[in-house]
């Protein structure tokens, strides 16, 4: 290991594994956060940004053929892309309690008034979610806080060097 992750490993200690939970649980909850707890502000905003824009986008793709009616992907109408966009955290279960109804009774039948890029829409929510999700494990990464810890101890003129 090199010697300034050695140096470092006092910063890492100083956070216990509940620390790292915690701060992985807000990232799922709201994407970029975790980064925003690290220091790393820019990256914060940045991904926060992208990943909420991509999954809203979506969700307004599944708004029912111009009359203003959205749909959300609910566990009951497809459990796969469900738990797929689940990784938005938040934000998934915000538009699930607000449109969460379903769009149809029976499966069997088809339904009225799809949405005319349900599919585009769906898409964007689910490669939302999975993106958050990595962006999650690498908050719970030990590597991660160690490269922060070495960032809060550069002087402000090397911010950008960490990131």
């Amino acid at each position: 290991m090199p010697s300034h992750l050695l140096d470092n490993q006092i910063t890492l200690l100083e956070h216990s594994t509940f620390d790292r939970i915690l701060a992985a649980a807000i990232a799922w909850l709201i994407p970029g956060a975790g980064y925003w707890l690290l220091g790393y502000r820019t990256r914060a905003l940045l991904f926060a940004v992208l990943l909420l824009g991509l999954f809203w986008t979506g969700e307004l793709l599944l708004a029912g053929n111009g009359n203003g009616q959205f749909m959300a992907v609910t566990y009951q109408v497809h459990p796969v892309f469900f738990v797929l966009e689940l990784g938005n955290g938040l934000s998934t279960l915000l538009a699930n309690f607000i449109w969460g109804a379903a769009a149809h009774v029976d499966g069997l039948h088809d339904i009225k008034d799809m949405p005319r890029h349900l599919n585009l829409g769906i898409l964007f929510c689910s490669i939302s979610g999975m993106l958050n999700v990595l962006l999650v494990l690498n908050v719970l990464d030990k590597r991660t806080w160690l490269l922060a810890g070495e960032k809060a101890l550069t002087p402000q003129g090397n911010e950008g060097k960490a990131e």
